[in-house]
């Protein structure tokens, strides 16, 4: 085995862990700020697209949650940051969020300023102990670039979560995001034997 395949298979178990932690660890969410600098010459808004179903995900000490690994230990629920924009990355695309129809349950609170994704997902954190189920409300999403441009609001249901399913889905998405950490390691070691030969 030669020294670069060696550093070739650490780098990509390395990368697999944060890989796995970044698709489901909660942190606090992130006030969107917005930057008077851009104002003057960034006018055009972010495109917001339809919004995938909510994912819910219940913390292992909730009644309701299980171990999936480094999922954290906050519960929230969240939508993928599928919002673009010409200018702003994606990542510092703020999302304002506000009840559209329907009754949030108690221990449910939105985010009172815009917020900026928790990497790929916007996340909204919840009291796990007082919430045991998500259901039946409605949420109004507009997305919000660096210069302060408004996105056309899309429409998200809450259709009825009681943790059941959400570690399934946390963990395959872990399994996914590791299996393609190893396919692109496994191209990598491919080509640089050929470029050997």
């Amino acid at each position: 085995m030669t020294r670069f395949f060696a550093l070739l298979v650490v780098a990509t178990v390395v990368a697999v862990v944060p890989a796995d932690a970044r698709a489901c660890d909660e942190v606090p969410s992130v006030p969107h700020t917005v930057d008077p600098s851009m104002q003057a010459t960034d006018t055009t808004p972010p495109t917001l697209p339809a919004i995938p179903p909510l994912e819910v995900y219940f913390a292992p000490t909730s009644p309701q949650g299980c171990d999936c690994g480094n999922c954290g230990e906050n519960s929230y629920f969240g939508f993928s940051a599928v919002a673009r924009d010409d200018v702003t990355h994606r990542f510092r695309i703020g999302y304002r969020i506000s009840l559209e129809s329907g009754t949030l349950p108690r221990g449910v609170a939105l985010p009172a300023t815009a917020i900026d994704p928790n990497f790929d997902i916007v996340q909204v954190g919840f009291n796990s102990e007082t919430v045991t189920s998500l259901s039946n409300f409605t949420l109004r999403v507009v997305a919000i670039d660096l210069a302060g441009n408004e996105s056309a609001p899309q429409i998200v249901v809450m259709q009825h979560s009681s943790g059941s399913d959400e570690c399934a889905v946390a963990s395959a998405r872990g399994a996914r995001s590791r299996l393609g950490w190893i396919a692109f390691g496994a191209l990598i070691v491919t080509a640089y034997r050929r470029r050997r030969r």
